[in-house]
């Protein structure tokens, strides 16, 4: 049984959240590391709170948080090197002979 409202993830999404609290750390001028801590819950800082769910809503948006965007069919980076796993992957004149 499949569920049909889960999507692939867009192959930008890991490259948009890698950056995340670099960028909210330069927004706030504090170090990364902190802002981390305030993610994890280790610290508290509404301003850091408030700028960490400002820039995941912007990374929605870009993604499209219905998953516009999204390869609807799992064609994709994470497909592809699934199916070369599998030895599904692209058939090369050699792998023919």
């Amino acid at each position: 049984m499949t569920d049909k409202n889960i999507t692939a993830p867009p192959h930008n999404l890991a490259s948009l959240i890698r950056g995340l609290y670099g960028r909210v750390a330069r927004r706030v001028k504090v170090d990364p590391s902190y802002v981390s801590r305030v993610a994890r819950g280790e610290r508290r800082s509404e301003l850091i709170e408030a700028t960490l769910e400002k820039e995941l809503k912007r990374i929605m948006v870009l993604i499209g948080s219905n998953g516009n965007g999204a390869n609807r069919n799992g064609s994709g980076r994470l497909a592809k090197s699934s199916a070369k796993k599998n030895g599904r992957g692209k058939r090369t004149a050699k792998s023919l002979q």
